[in-house]
């Protein structure tokens, strides 16, 4: 979203959206839909678990570097956050 950049404010982007409509709404409503907009729910998949039935699992993506002592062999594994076992 642009207002989470660095020095951009609801004034800055209303003055971009009244460049594009010059006859559009003034900035105290634009600032009452900006609000309204922000509040809404965002979008989610709600899963009812049923205990056994599924394995959920979350990687941290970068994997961590694992050393054998005797060999000095560097071998890659995966980071789990998180797993969750349903049924």
């Amino acid at each position: 979203m642009e207002l989470k950049k660095p020095g951009v404010t609801l004034t800055i982007l209303w003055g971009k959206y009244r460049a594009v409509y010059p006859d559009g709404c003034g900035f105290s409503w634009f600032c009452d839909l900006f609000r309204g907009f922000k509040r809404r729910p965002t979008p989610t998949m709600r899963q009812i678990p049923i205990a056994g039935d599924k394995v959920f699992v979350d990687y941290f993506g970068k994997k961590l570097p694992i050393v054998d002592r005797k060999t000095g062999e560097i071998r890659e594994a995966d980071l789990c956050r998180r797993a969750e076992l349903t049924k």
